[in-house]
């Protein structure tokens, strides 16, 4: 199922993909298949199928729409650890994942969105450690 046209992620695309009653089977498969961690099985495959830039925009947008809201947040918790566990800074994540100009932050507003999510992210786990 195709989320964007010319290289642009849609967000009624996303939200689309994310409440389809295939992903939530596919969803529910990976679940059992991974009891330990759903949401990074799920994560790691699409990250597979579109790449890690992609998914971390699909999942920003995902959660705008009502209906992908819940899986968007769990998939971003998923993503998150998986970069704090790295050790990623959020200019880090701008920088090597995003492969965007830090100083330009202003000129990639869903870009921005992801770093200032993730520097929140950061700041909690830093905060309640």
């Amino acid at each position: 199922m195709p989320v964007g046209k010319n290289n642009f992620i849609q967000t009624d695309l996303v939200a689309k993909l994310f409440s389809s009653p295939n992903f939530k089977i596919w969803a529910q498969h990976a679940a059992k298949v991974n009891k330990q961690y759903p949401e990074g099985a799920i994560l790691a495959a699409l990250t597979d199928v579109f790449g890690e830039k992609e998914v971390a925009t699909m999942i920003l947008v995902g959660k705008l729409r009502w209906r992908s809201k819940s899986i968007a947040q769990k998939l971003e918790a998923a993503q998150f650890n998986k970069w704090y566990s790295k050790g990623l800074t959020a200019d880090d994540v701008f920088w090597q994942v995003l492969k965007a100009n830090r100083g330009k932050i202003r000129g990639y507003g869903r870009f921005m969105g992801i770093w200032e999510d993730y520097s929140k992210y950061i700041i909690k786990r830093v905060v309640n450690y």
